[in-house]
């Protein structure tokens, strides 16, 4: 059997694009392994893909249900690569550590801005000024770009362990996503997706215990706050909201609603027979309880 390995490229069949029950548009694609696969057609508009064409993707991230992530080949820029991107102006965000910084807004090639950390010992550059940069990474079709390699962060915290954090502030990201700036015991900032806690009911000030998952790369920590809901190893009695049938793999995927009110999609190889089926929490991830049928 044909298995497709995690930071490896392939190329893929765009056999058409379609909409999901959520209206949201997507591709779909014909893998190596004649597997089927999604990726949003948004995300990606300004690539130019078209119906019968193939493309090459990276395999981003196989998740611990097995779920692949495509990362397309950018048709302009490659990571790891210098080139030559126009000043646009500057503005005001957020990096990975907490802290406020002005940046450089440069524009790529189709005139989609991008938002660089310029280095501060350095005058910032004029609009319309011609600044050589180098594309860090490549994720989700946006491009990151730095000017020099970056040192590894102060491992003060242990992977594995848990501490105590403070919200200190909300702030925008490089990435143009909220944050919730928060601080550790060692008066260290660092931040936190606003979009995958604020559910937890987080604001200025909450204190919470969080979880060092692991360490990236860059030295940045990658922290999971206890979820206020649920734990690992819980089992949970979720009513059937309703049940669609899967084109891409031909599963059946179940909307379930929780005590907590919350709604859960979750795969099956067969419809619910009951009104009421039972999970069990694998893990947390991303503020998410990764479920498992029962």
């Amino acid at each position: 059997m044909y298995k497709l390995k995690e930071g490896k490229e392939y190329k893929f069949l765009v056999k058409k694009q379609l909409s999901l029950p959520d209206n949201i548009s997507h591709y779909l694609l014909k893998g190596p392994d004649s597997e089927k696969y999604l990726i949003p057609a948004a995300r990606y508009s300004h690539y130019g893909f078209s119906v019968g064409s193939e493309i090459v993707c990276r395999i981003d991230r196989i998740n611990c249900r097995g779920e692949i992530f495509l990362e397309p080949h950018n048709p302009w820029y490659s990571e790891g690569k210098s080139y030559h991107f126009i000043v646009d102006g500057t503005d005001f965000r957020t990096d990975s550590a907490g802290k406020s910084h002005e940046v450089v807004v440069v524009l790529d090639i189709n005139g989609n801005k991008i938002f660089y950390e310029h280095n501060p010992t350095e005058p910032f550059p004029a609009k319309g000024a011609k600044l050589e940069l180098m594309v860090e990474r490549i994720t989700k079709g946006k491009v990151f770009l730095v000017q020099s390699s970056r040192a590894l962060k102060n491992k003060t915290l242990r992977a594995g362990n848990r501490y105590g954090f403070v919200i200190e502030r909300i702030e925008k990201g490089m990435d143009d996503e909220d944050y919730f700036v928060i601080k550790d015991p060692f008066g260290t900032l660092h931040t936190l997706p606003k979009k995958y806690y604020e559910y937890y009911g987080f604001s200025v000030g909450t204190r919470f215990i969080g979880k060092i998952v692991k360490y990236k790369n860059s030295g940045d920590k990658t922290i999971e706050p206890e979820n206020p809901y649920y734990k690992y190893g819980d089992i949970l009695e979720m009513k059937v909201q309703s049940h669609n049938k899967n084109v891409v793999n031909q599963l059946f995927t179940l909307d379930l609603k929780d005590e907590f009110g919350f709604i859960h999609c979750i795969d099956s190889k067969s419809p619910p027979r009951k009104k009421y089926v039972s999970c069990k929490v694998l893990m947390i991830r991303k503020g998410k309880p990764v479920l498992k049928l029962l």
